[in-house]
């Protein structure tokens, strides 16, 4: 086994154990202030992509996840309306079972942005813990996870992380956001 697949397998591992233990909850603790992952595209990611920008947005979904896949056209949409300041990613616990199929069916959807697929042990602490899909996490640039995650498929997605986004903005006394994706 390559030891580049084994952070993507394990956090697969832990994140089907959750799902087998008929968990519904389990949320994100912990920071990404010091992490590195990999990413779909074969590059890497680390804590200086989080710093870059007041907010990140990262969804965690599944290939296998029906809501997950629903919603991906209106992650996308949402990613690209969002303001320099503010970016969304992406963790896809299965990516590694399929990376061609993950591709294709992102680039379908119009999402042209980062999509993590494992990582170090501060990675895998952070998402280890979601049990749920979709779930997405807000975290700060100093790499603190804050506010209450979303858990599940919204039905206006972009007031429900645009709402979460301008909480953590004004947190960090930041001016607010406004996002008309389409």
């Amino acid at each position: 086994m390559k030891k580049k697949t084994l952070p993507a397998l394990l956090l697969a591992g832990l994140l089907a154990l959750g799902m087998l233990a008929g968990c519904a909850g389990g949320e994100a603790e912990g920071d990404l202030s010091s992490f590195t992952a990999a990413t779909l595209d074969g590059g890497s990611y680390n804590q200086d992509g989080i710093k870059a920008k007041d907010v990140t947005v990262i969804n965690v979904w599944g290939m296998f996840c029906g809501p997950c896949r629903a919603e991906m056209p209106d992650l996308a949409a949402y990613a690209k309306a969002l303001p320099d300041n503010v970016q969304l990613i992406t963790a896809c616990v299965d990516a590694m079972n399929d990376p061609e199929g993950t591709r294709a069916f992102l680039s379908e959807c119009g999402y042209e942005g980062v999509t993590l697929i494992g990582g170090d042990e501060s990675f895998l602490a952070v998402f280890g813990a979601i049990q749920s899909f979709p779930t997405t996490i807000f975290v700060n640039s100093r790499g603190e996870i804050v506010g209450k995650p979303i858990i599940g498929g919204q039905s206006d997605l972009a007031a429900s992380f645009t709402k979460a986004v301008n909480q953590v903005l004004a947190a960090e006394g930041k001016a607010e956001i406004t996002v008309e994706a389409a």
